[in-house]
């Protein structure tokens, strides 16, 4: 039993590293030079926004935002075959608002929150954060709030209407 604890505490002590080394990228990357300058986005979004994940390739395509209820749903692509779906699948809904950043405190941003109702278990601990770079164009941060105060950023990814 003794050796099981020591395994899984040296388990977890790799995980903590592996987050700040992470997060020590994300923060020293070119993308962060640019998210400080953003701001909250206005008018807020609302409506159906394509995505990109930055050095990234993936079945992501982007988000679908209701400005008017705060809330919004990822967007996939995927062999729904529904009339209108247009290939796409979405999934992963979210809850939006606007506050300082997990890691750039003194940056207002708009959060976007997976901690809702239906959504399985570890998606609740990832919080992406947008700001406006451009008229039309966001630039967002995912991060992962598993311990309280102590965020790890993930990657960046892009926005545009």
């Amino acid at each position: 039993m003794n050796m099981i604890f020591k395994i899984l505490i040296l388990v977890l002590g790799v995980m903590l590293l592996a987050g700040i080394f992470r997060t020590w990228q994300i923060q020293a990357s070119p993308s962060q030079e640019i998210f400080l300058k953003g701001l909250v986005p206005s008018p807020k979004l609302d409506g159906l926004y394509r995505g990109i994940f930055v050095g990234h390739n993936t079945s992501w395509k982007g988000k679908k935002l209701n400005a008017a209820e705060s809330n919004g749903i990822n967007i996939f692509a995927g062999h729904n075959t529904a009339p209108g779906s247009n290939g796409q699948v979405e999934k992963y809904p979210f809850k939006t608002y606007v506050g300082k950043g997990l890691l750039d405190k003194n940056l207002d941003v708009l959060k976007i929150d997976y901690n809702v109702s239906g959504n399985p278990w570890w998606l609740k601990f990832i919080v992406d954060e947008v700001v406006q770079t451009a008229p039309g164009e966001y630039l967002g941060k995912m991060q992962l709030n598993i311990i309280p105060g102590i965020p790890f950023g993930v990657l960046y990814f892009e926005l545009k209407k």
